[in-house]
């Protein structure tokens, strides 16, 4: 590894290695990790900057140096030339005759730097600003760069039915070739991701035939990423080990840090599937520096992902526990980071004036239609009455009324089908949400008897005791009573927490969770991993406190897969001192804490921890997924038990 742009003040600490690439030309691979931002600026542009006059040249500079810095891939760079550009423009809007394409361009550049950074809120609400600020008949170029912009924010998010119109919108409508090329390529990324592998390979290598004419040497490096992981997930590893080191040698010649970074997460990945879990964790780690040192937030949250399923393959869960507690801040700091309200509101009012152009378009064509049918109707029409005079009109009637009532039967015939699956479906609803009513009556009974046991009847008994025991012991009827209670105490109580189910007695609870998790898993294409650590002492926790973790965990689970549809959920338990720690995450729908009310699982969930005095957390976001934390402290659930 070769370090570079060391400060005397630098936080960051390296873990310098270097190892063969292959065994034929013994050629050493090597990383770098950057303790400050590398200077791809020529310093006379910033001279030029300082020394400028007139407004238009200080613009022109700006617009340059901000080019130079997106190419890096310089995320807080970018922003500051993007913001620097709005602000001389605002400023000295009276002087310019400009000023609405380079207000344009200034929204592409801050479009640009807030994907980089990951805060894809933000970056949707410069891209949305960007096309109300860029007429399609006045400035064509910048209209659809912004609709490019806006659909890789779309992919970003994983919405990929709402990038997909989009890329094909810029592929067919623009002349400009970049635009072109860029949007096929994102098309490509669409089908990628929605797992038509073949379609997207095909999409690639059209964008490399096309970057031998139209010289774009990112993209190219780029497209060579995407190529090496379709690689990758064909589980072809050497083929895109040779992509990915290719591209991370040519990216840094060519100060293009950004992908540089990228192509490190995917030789991190390459390694760890070939097995070399050390150098994949120094790579990884490499690439997590350099993200943090640029503040992209999205990267660090994905190479914290791949070190967490890492520490998971390796049994290491404890600091696989503490990958995620580290993941969940940097979400935290990009939800916060973010305006969420504006941006719905300028997407709400751009999927409305998209809505308002299409419903013009179909009025338009239906115009056309109704057109092209009245003249149809007139023709029917005459051979109709040329038909009726000449043939057999009777005939002719009852044919065309058979079809249609043939037609009709077909129709009934389906909708009663339908109508029967659906009656089907809701009578399965209801014998499950039936037998989980039965279930839960029984154990509050049996949790019901074993209060009234303990509590009443043992009460009771127990002051008997005690009274009896003040009396002197000379009478041997009386010390025959007092022993007689005493038992029958101790029954009482033996009685009362022996309704606790035997299962939870007799079993271990990690092996009742690995079970439950086996059979759900069998019963679903879910995804599912448990994760206790240290097994032994979870598995010494009393009965009851055992049995409350393995219903809130069945409880997660239906949750999960029945409203969230999560296609991978790890589950979590960890003793640390004495207090119990429960992590449950999932990459389902999720959904908005703020707005969503509390159904009826968290609220059963929130009512057993009650009774433990533990502590519930839950952090979810639309299409995000949720991850749940619990804490409970031991003592205090035993205690409120006994």
């Amino acid at each position: 590894m070769i370090f570079k742009g060391l400060g005397k003040n630098s936080w960051i600490f390296f873990l310098l290695f270097s190892f063969f690439t292959t065994a034929q030309d013994e050629k050493k691979d090597w990383y770098t990790v950057f303790g400050t931002t590398p200077n791809t600026v020529d310093k006379r542009l910033h001279d030029d900057l300082k020394n400028a006059q007139s407004a238009i040249r200080k613009i022109k500079i700006i617009d340059t140096i901000a080019a130079i810095h997106i190419k890096a891939g310089n995320t807080d760079s970018i922003l500051y030339y993007g913001t620097l550009l709005q602000e001389k423009i605002t400023s000295h809007k009276d002087e310019l005759t400009d000023s609405e394409l380079y207000l344009s361009k200034s929204y592409d550049i801050l479009g640009k730097g807030k994907l980089k950074k990951g805060l894809l809120d933000d970056a949707m609400q410069h891209y949305l600003d960007g096309i109300n600020a860029s007429p399609l008949s006045k400035m064509s170029t910048m209209y659809y760069t912004h609709q490019l912009g806006l659909g890789i924010v779309y992919l970003n998010q994983e919405k990929y039915d709402a990038a997909l119109p989009i890329f094909e919108a810029c592929l067919q409508n623009t002349k400009d070739d970049e635009i072109r090329i860029l949007a096929k390529k994102h098309l490509a990324d669409v089908y990628f991701f929605k797992k038509d592998i073949q379609k997207a390979k095909l999409y690639y290598q059209e964008v490399l035939e096309q970057l031998s004419l139209h010289k774009n040497h990112k993209v190219t490096l780029e497209t060579q990423l995407k190529l090496g992981r379709i690689d990758l997930h064909e589980k072809n590893l050497d083929k895109a080990l040779q992509y990915f080191l290719s591209v991370k040698d040519e990216a840094f010649q060519n100060n293009f840090y950004d992908l540089y970074i990228e192509a490190a997460i995917r030789i991190g990945i390459t390694y760890y599937r070939q097995g070399n879990s050390e150098i994949a964790e120094m790579v990884l780690s490499s690439a997590y520096v350099n993200a943090v040192q640029w503040n992209k937030l999205k990267l660090q949250e994905d190479v914290i992902m791949v070190l967490k399923d890492l520490k998971v393959a390796n049994k290491d869960y404890k600091n696989a526990y503490n990958l995620m507690t580290q993941y969940l801040s940097i979400s935290n700091q990009i939800l916060k980071a973010q305006n969420k309200k504006v941006v719905q509101e300028l997407e709400i009012k751009y999927q409305t004036l998209q809505k308002e152009k299409e419903i013009l378009a179909l009025k338009e064509s239906q115009l056309l239609k109704e057109g092209e049918i009245e003249k149809q109707r007139t023709i029917k029409k005459a051979f109709l009455i040329g038909f009726l005079v000449v043939l057999f009109p009777v005939v002719g009637l009852l044919f065309v009324y058979f079809q249609k009532l043939k037609t009709q039967i077909a129709l009934n015939k389906s909708q009663e089908e339908v109508n029967s699956q659906k009656v089907y479906g809701l009578m399965k609803d209801q014998e499950l949400n039936l037998i989980k009513a039965t279930m839960d009556g029984q154990d509050k009974e049996r949790q019901r008897l074993a209060r009234e046991l303990h509590d009443s009847i043992g009460g009771n008994l127990a002051s008997i005791k005690l009274q009896l025991s003040n009396i002197s012991e000379s009478d041997k009827q009386k010390v025959n009573i007092i022993k007689q209670v005493d038992e029958t105490y101790n029954q009482v109580r033996d009685f009362s927490h022996n309704l606790t189910p035997k299962k939870f007695q007799k079993n271990p609870i990690t092996a009742l969770v690995r079970e439950y998790v086996h059979n759900v898993s069998n019963g679903s294409d879910s995804n599912i991993s448990f994760h206790p650590y240290p097994e032994n002492e979870i598995d010494k926790l009393e009965p009851y406190l055992t049995e409350e973790l393995f219903k809130i965990v069945q409880e997660l689970l239906t949750n999960s897969l029945k409203h969230a549809k999560a296609k991978k959920i790890d589950i979590y338990i960890n003793k640390n001192d004495d207090v119990i720690q429960l992590l449950f995450e999932d990459d389902g729908l999720g959904f908005d804490t703020n707005k969503t009310t509390e159904g009826i699982g968290i609220k059963n969930i929130k009512n057993r921890l009650k009774s433990l005095s533990g502590k519930l957390f839950i952090d979810s976001m639309l299409g995000r997924g949720t991850v749940v934390t619990i804490e409970i402290p031991v003592l205090s659930a035993v205690s409120n038990y006994l």
